[in-house]
C-alpha cells in the first residue's frame, strides 16, 4: 500500500480566509477587489461569479459607489487616501501580520532609520510596505545587497516580507550584519509561513515525491516548490486535479502533499480524491492521529465553532473520502461501478460511497424491462442517493431511473428558454423563483445586460422573465438533486435576442444590398453606351465622403474621387461642389464587371497655371510668399493653387551660393512674371526692382555681353569687340526685351544659337 503524507498546515491561512469572508459578505454592492485578493485563479473566479470585480489602483477614481476591498497584502498610505476620496464603503482586509510590518516600518522611519525590506520587489505586499518609509530599499538576494552603497552614518532597520523564504531571509540578514554598523532586525515572517516551510522541508526529505498544490502565480506556493526541490527530485506543482492524474505514481511508495496559503480546501480534496484508494493517508507529525479542528486538509476542514479532538485514524483514502465533508447525503449524484447484478437489482461501488457498497433495486434501474445481463460487472453510470427503505443498512440505496429523469429534465431546461415569475430578491445579490419543483436563482450579474444595483432588485419581484439554465459549475458528483436548484440567466436570453436581431438586420441589409445591386446593374446596362471613357456627362451631387463625392449620372451612382475634384491640393469635396447641384463631369474609368464608373470634375476646369497666365501675363509684377527654398531657387506662393519658381540666378544681381543667403520661408517678396513653361510660372525678383532712369539700356547691354561671351568663347570664337552681335540683338528684340533681360531667359534663348558665316 502506497503512503500519502499530508502537511497539517496546507491550505488557506487565516489572513486569506478573513479577506475572502469579508469580500463575500460585503453588503454595499457592487464589490470591487483592489487587485487579486489571493493568488489563486479558482478563488478569483468564484469571487467574480459572486459579483465581485477586480480593479487596479489606476481604476480607483472610476468607482463611485459600492465597496472597495483592500486585499490581505495591504496597500500604501497614498493608496489609502486615494480610496477615501471616493466616498465609498472601504473594507480593509489587510492581514494582521502585514499591518504589524507597516507599523514597525512607519515607527522606525519617523526615528530616522533607513528601511531594508527583504522580499520580492514585485510582490504587492512589498510594494505597499515601501509606502510607509521615505528611505527604503528592497533586497531579494545577497547579490542585490552587494550592489547597494550603504551609508554608515545612518541606522538601518531590516524587516521581511511575511511570506518570504526564512532560509533565504537568514542568508541576507547574516550578510547585512557583517556590512552595517547599526542594524535593527525585526522578524516579520508569518509563523504559519514558517511552519508551512518547515513541514515542506520535512516531507520532501522523507518522501519519494511531493505534490505542491497551488497557483503558479502564488509567491508562497513557489517558495514551497523551491524548498521541496532542495531535498526531493520529484516535485510537482499541481494547479488542477488533472495535473495530478497525469503523474505516474506506479514506482513511488511515499507521496508528500502540501499546499500554499492561497490554495482552497476544495482543490486539495479534489486532488486527494482523484488518487487511488489503495493509499495509506497520514498527517505530518501526527502519528496517524487527527482532529477536525487541526486537520483542515485530510478531513476537509469541518467548519464548526466547537470542534473536539477525536482519536480516529486516517489510514486509507477511503477514510478520507468518508470524512464528514464527504459524507453520503440523500439526493447526491454518485458515479458508481457495477460489482454484480441479480434478479433483485444491481450492487455497485463508488469512491463517494466510502466503505459501503450501494444497491439499486430492479424497479429503480430503468423505465423498461430490467434484465441483469444489461448491467455487467465493470459497467459505470451515475445514480442518485435515495432513502433506504428496504431495511438493509449494509448498503446505500441508489436510484438510476430518477437520475436519468432529472438529467433529461436538466437537459431540456438547459437547451430551452422558459418563463419564470420572480418571487423574491435575495440580499446576496440575485432573484429567486419557482419552476415546477425547481427553485431557480438568477445571480445579479445575469439579470440584465448591464449591472443591476442591489437597491433595484425589489423592482423585479412579481415580474416574469424569460430565462435559460446555466451549466453547473461543478461536476455531476456532489450536487444534491433533492433540493432541485437551478441557476439561470435572463442576460443570456437578452444576448441571444440581441444576436438574433442583429442577424436579422444583417440578413435584411444583405437582401437590400442585393436588390440595390440588381437595380444598379439594370441602370448600368441601360446606359452602357453613355458610360465610356472621355464622355462628358451631367451629374447631380448626392453626398460627400472623405475620399470623394458620389454623383448621380442618368440615375446611376458614380464616384468622383477627391483627387479628381480640384487642381488645388488638399481641398475637401465640399469646398468644390455643392450637394444637390448639377455639374458636368468627364468619365475617366469604367469597370463594367463590377459596375463602377469614376468621374473627374477638374479635367473640365482650367488649370491653375492657365488661370494665372490670364490673370498674370508676362511682365506683371506680383506679390507672394516664399513657400519652399531649394538649391536651385525658391517657390513663391501667389495665391491658393498658384505659385512660381524664382531661379537662383533671378534672385539678386549679386552671385549667390544659395537662395537661403537672402531669402527665408515666409518672406513676402515682389517678383516679375518672365514666362510660363511646363505648367509653371517663372519669376524674377531682381527684375521686379525697377532700374534707375538711364541705366536700363546699359544694364541690358552688360547682361547680353556677359551672357553671350562665354558661349562664343566655348566655341573658340571671340567677338571683335564687347558689343552685342546683330543676331543676338534681334533675338532679344523679338522677345520684347527692350530694357532689362534676365540672364536665365537670355541663356535659354541663345543656347541653340549659332552665329552666321557673315559674322565669323
Amino acid at each position: 500500500m502506497r503512503q500519502v503524507v499530508v502537511a497539517r498546515n496546507a491550505g488557506l491561512c487565516k489572513g486569506v480566509e478573513r479577506a475572502l469572508s469579508l469580500a463575500f459578505e460585503a453588503k454595499d454592492k457592487p464589490v470591487y477587489l483592489l487587485g487579486n485578493i489571493v493568488h489563486n485563479e479558482r478563488i478569483i473566479a468564484d469571487l467574480e461569479n459572486a459579483g465581485c470585480q477586480v480593479i487596479s489602483e489606476e481604476e480607483i477614481p472610476s468607482v463611485t459607489s459600492g465597496t472597495i476591498v483592500i486585499r490581505a497584502h495591504g496597500v500604501s498610505p497614498v493608496v489609502y487616501e486615494k480610496i477615501k476620496k471616493q466616498n465609498v464603503t472601504v473594507i480593509d482586509a489587510t492581514c494582521q501580520f502585514v499591518k504589524k510590518i507597516h507599523d514597525i516600518v512607519s515607527e522606525y522611519d519617523k526615528k530616522g532609520y533607513r528601511v531594508i525590506i527583504i522580499g520580492d520587489p514585485n510582490h504587492p505586499e512589498v510594494i505597499g510596505t515601501k509606502g510607509y518609509a521615505e528611505n527604503c530599499v528592497v533586497l531579494d538576494s545577497v547579490e542585490k545587497a552587494n550592489s547597494i552603497d550603504f551609508d554608515d552614518n545612518f541606522n538601518y532597520l531590516a524587516v521581511c516580507q511575511s511570506t518570504f523564504s526564512e532560509n533565504s531571509a537568514n542568508i541576507i540578514l547574516n550578510h547585512l550584519k557583517k556590512r552595517l554598523k547599526s542594524l535593527a532586525i525585526k522578524q516579520t515572517i508569518c509563523y504559519t509561513t514558517k511552519e508551512r516551510q518547515v513541514e515542506a522541508k520535512s516531507i520532501s526529505c522523507t518522501c519519494d515525491a511531493v505534490l505542491v498544490i497551488g497557483s503558479r502565480s502564488s509567491s508562497n506556493t513557489a517558495k514551497l516548490v523551491d524548498i521541496c526541490k532542495e531535498n526531493c527530485d520529484k516535485v510537482y506543482l499541481i494547479q488542477t486535479p488533472e495535473d495530478a492524474k497525469e503523474i505516474d505514481f506506479s514506482k513511488i511508495q511515499k507521496i508528500g502533499v502540501t499546499a500554499g496559503a492561497s490554495t482552497p480546501k476544495e482543490l486539495i480534496m479534489e486532488v486527494l480524491s482523484g488518487m487511488s484508494n489503495e493509499n495509506e493517508v497520514t498527517l505530518q507529525n501526527t502519528e496517524n492521529e487527527m482532529t477536525e479542528a487541526t486537520a483542515p486538509v485530510a478531513a476537509a476542514a469541518v467548519e464548526t465553532k466547537e470542534s473536539k479532538p477525536t482519536s480516529k485514524k486516517i489510514t486509507t483514502m477511503d477514510d478520507v473520502m468518508a470524512s464528514t465533508s464527504f459524507g453520503v447525503k440523500e439526493g447526491m449524484r454518485v458515479k458508481v461501478t457495477v460489482i454484480r447484478s441479480d434478479e433483485t437489482g444491481v450492487y455497485v461501488s463508488g469512491l463517494k460511497l466510502g466503505k459501503k457498497d450501494g444497491f439499486i433495486a430492479a424497479d429503480r434501474l430503468t423505465d423498461g424491462e430490467y434484465k441483469p445481463e444489461d448491467f455487467p460487472a465493470g459497467m459505470e453510470f451515475t445514480a442518485i442517493v435515495v432513502p433506504n427503505t428496504n431495511g438493509n443498512k449494509d448498503y446505500i440505496a441508489l436510484d438510476k431511473r430518477k437520475y436519468d429523469e432529472v438529467e433529461e429534465m436538466d437537459k431540456a431546461l438547459l437547451d430551452s428558454v422558459f418563463e419564470l415569475k420572480i418571487d423574491k430578491a435575495v440580499d446576496k445579490g440575485g432573484l429567486l423563483g419557482k419552476k415546477g419543483s425547481y427553485t431557480v436563482f438568477i445571480p445579479v450579474s445575469h439579470i440584465e445586460l448591464h449591472r443591476v444595483a442591489d437597491e433595484d432588485l425589489q423592482s423585479y419581484v412579481g415580474k416574469k422573465l424569460l430565462v435559460k439554465k446555466l451549466p453547473d459549475k461543478k461536476g455531476e458528483e456532489g450536487t444534491e438533486v433533492k433540493r432541485h436548484r437551478i441557476v439561470a440567466s435572463h442576460k443570456e436570453v437578452l444576448i441571444a435576442e440581441k444576436k438574433a436581431a442583429r442577424e436579422k438586420a444583417e440578413q435584411e441589409w444583405q437582401e437590400k444590398k442585393a436588390r440595390e445591386e440588381e437595380e444598379k446593374k439594370a441602370i448600368f446596362e441601360a446606359n452602357r453606351d453613355r458610360f465610356e471613357v472621355n464622355n462628358v456627362v451631367p451629374g447631380t451631387v448626392k453626398r460627400f465622403a472623405e475620399f470623394g463625392a458620389f454623383v448621380n449620372v442618368y440615375g446611376f451612382d458614380c464616384l468622383a474621387p477627391k483627387t479628381e475634384l480640384s487642381w488645388i491640393k488638399g481641398q475637401a469635396p465640399a469646398d468644390v461642389l455643392e450637394i444637390g447641384k448639377e455639374y458636368e463631369f468627364v468619365i475617366i474609368k469604367v469597370d463594367p464587371e463590377n459596375y463602377k464608373v469614376s468621374l473627374s470634375y477638374k479635367l473640365l476646369q482650367k488649370r491653375p497655371y492657365e488661370i494665372a497666365q490670364e490673370k498674370y501675363p508676362v511682365g506683371t509684377i506680383v506679390t507672394g510668399t516664399v513657400q519652399t527654398i531649394v538649391n536651385f531657387g525658391a517657390f513663391i506662393s501667389i495665391e491658393p493653387g498658384v505659385d512660381g519658381l524664382v531661379h537662383v540666378s533671378n534672385i539678386s544681381d549679386k552671385r549667390l551660393n544659395s537662395p537661403a543667403d537672402v531669402l527665408k520661408v515666409g518672406d513676402v517678396v515682389q517678383a516679375k512674371v518672365i514666362r510660363f513653361e511646363d505648367n509653371r510660372m517663372a519669376l524674377s525678383i531682381k527684375d521686379a526692382q525697377a532700374p534707375a532712369e538711364g541705366e536700363a539700356q546699359e544694364t541690358t547691354e552688360k547682361r547680353v555681353r556677359s551672357t553671350s561671351r562665354p558661349a562664343q568663347e566655348r566655341r573658340g570664337k571671340k567677338p571683335a569687340n564687347d558689343e552685342v552681335s546683330k543676331e543676338e540683338q534681334e533675338i532679344v528684340e523679338n522677345f520684347g526685351a527692350t530694357e532689362t533681360v534676365s540672364n536665365n531667359i537670355l541663356g535659354d534663348l541663345l543656347k541653340d544659337f549659332t552665329p552666321s558665316d557673315e559674322n565669323k
